[in-house]
């Protein structure tokens, strides 16, 4: 997996069924609205579609799910209005679309929603859980910090976590990821406990309860499809980066102004447990 340097990459921070079984990839931009393609494929179909269901920050009242035959491989694109007409070609380093803020993102990072791709994780390299960072936004609901200090797998960056880079959003969705390490029983994070629910190389998979992650498509993910929490309001979000800093969103009103220094787990330690 090599995506476009910078990007903003997650696994375990969206409410599809596909996330929860390791099978697809949100990758997209802090600062950027075009998705820029890491594949090279031929646009198989391109379908616009409305969505039934409110989302106060969307801003659209729809969505779009592209198809691309990449080699021997079918990707499902989601979230990206296509520049590109069926039977075109795109190639790495390409822009493929805007990124939409369909009423299935409204409120995350722009991003492409991207399955049909296999994906292994990297070992963990460097720890470094401190979570210090700059604040980059502030909005009436949310801040926005830029991490100096994060943890180091392969070319994944994250907030570290309980020997891992921690890829979640959380309590909300109850469940999440750390990468780059393979732990097992009870992890703590930001004072509260989860149980690790499934394993694979340098992956670790955790639920707030037995059997969220088991039954997740026959419940829970249509609460979160919904914006209905499984496990408590949002609180935090964090994401990955590819080769450069993470940023991690923290929900709720703080007096805190663009250039703060924070530390991520001070500010969300209280709330969490």
């Amino acid at each position: 997996m090599r995506f476009p340097e910078g990007s903003l990459v997650s696994f375990f921070t969206s409410g599809f069924p596909s996330h929860v079984k390791v099978s697809a990839v949100d990758v997209g931009s802090y600062d950027r609205e075009d998705f820029i393609s890491f594949f090279r494929g031929i646009v198989l179909s391109v379908e616009r579609f409305k969505v039934g269901r409110p989302n106060r920050y969307a801003e659209t009242d729809h969505d779009y799910l592209v198809v691309v035959k990449s080699g021997s491989k079918l990707l499902k694109v989601l979230h990206v209005a296509p520049y590109l007409e069926p039977g075109e070609e795109i190639k790495p380093g390409e822009a493929l679309g805007k990124m939409i803020s369909s009423p299935y993102t409204g409120g995350d990072f722009r991003h492409a929603h991207i399955e049909g791709l296999r994906f292994t994780f990297p070992e963990i390299e460097t720890s470094d859980e401190r979570g210090i960072g700059q604040v980059v936004k502030t909005s009436e609901n949310f801040i926005d910090v830029r991490l100096s200090t994060y943890s180091i797998a392969g070319d994944f960056r994250g907030l570290g976590c309980c020997g891992g880079l921690l890829n979640a959003s959380l309590p909300f969705a109850g469940y999440g990821g750390l990468i780059g390490t393979r732990q097992r029983g009870v992890i703590m994070v930001g004072g509260k406990k989860y149980s690790v629910a499934r394993t694979r190389r340098n992956l670790s998979i955790f639920e707030s309860r037995k059997g969220l992650v088991k039954n997740w498509e026959y419940d829970s993910a249509f609460k979160v499809m919904a914006n209905r929490p499984v496990d408590g309001p949002p609180l935090l979000e964090s994401i990955l980066s590819f080769r450069g800093r993470p940023v991690v969103r923290i929900f709720g009103k703080m007096d805190l102004k663009e250039g703060d220094e924070v530390d991520v787990w001070a500010i969300i330690g209280d709330h969490m447990g």
